[in-house]
């Protein structure tokens, strides 16, 4: 299985129905038992303001430590890089763990 990226409300509503469960930065998928490592990050959607994505970053998830790197700031559901705003998806990305 591949790393996948989770949006807040879907994990909101996927431990709400039983289909999820945390324990610190850990989920377990509970039809499935798969476990994941989560890690802070967000799905870049559009970018704001802009007919065309000068930086190539929408559709692209990048962890919160990416983002920190590349000097990018993040401002509620917004990403500020160099000169461009874009609207983002908080989120985590999980990483499958060993069965």
């Amino acid at each position: 299985m591949s790393r996948l990226f989770i949006s807040v409300e879907r994990l909101e509503a996927w431990t709400a129905e039983g289909r999820a469960s945390l324990e610190g930065d850990r989920m377990t998928l509970t039809e499935l038992d798969r476990k994941f490592a989560m890690l802070p990050a967000v799905c870049f959607v559009t970018a704001t303001g802009q007919d065309h994505d000068p930086h190539d970053l929408v559709g692209r998830v990048k962890s919160k430590e990416a983002l920190m790197s590349m000097g990018a700031e993040q401002f509620a559901n917004s990403v500020i890089f160099n000169d461009t705003a874009y609207d983002v998806i908080d989120g985590f990305i999980g990483d499958p763990l060993p069965p």
